[in-house]
């Protein structure tokens, strides 16, 4: 594992959360509820997960090459610390279905990007 490619990792993964946390004061956006057989979704958590597959593509496209299991414990890291930061951010608010969205979004990223990636050490 190279110091360059640990530091791209941290650095993408941070100015990722830092967007995400910064970015909804300048957007207002009201994301709305709607129902799939019966079920009320809120539109913002599938938000969360596509925001989280996006970074884990965004990591692979940057082409870091370190051991997978460290991007994916990484990626969990930061989908917590994304959502739980929030308890200390004016006008944001802490919620476990948006820190499980971005949990999902991790593993389907992941799964998507980084499993059978031969450019990455198992």
């Amino acid at each position: 594992m190279s110091q360059f490619h640990i530091k791209t990792l941290i650095l993408t993964i941070a100015a990722w959360i830092l967007a995400i946390l910064v970015i909804p004061f300048f957007l207002p956006i009201n994301f709305p509820e709607f129902k799939i057989g019966g079920i009320d979704i809120h539109s913002d958590y599938i938000v969360h997960v596509l925001l989280f597959v996006i970074l884990v593509i965004t990591l692979k496209a940057v082409g870091i090459k370190i051991n997978k299991i460290w991007v994916f414990l990484l990626l969990l890291i930061a989908a917590v610390v994304a959502e739980v930061w929030q308890v200390y951010i004016p006008h944001r608010t802490y919620n476990l279905s948006d820190l499980i969205s971005n949990v999902i979004g991790v593993v389907i990223g992941y799964g998507v990007g980084f499993v059978n990636d031969s450019r990455f050490k198992v």
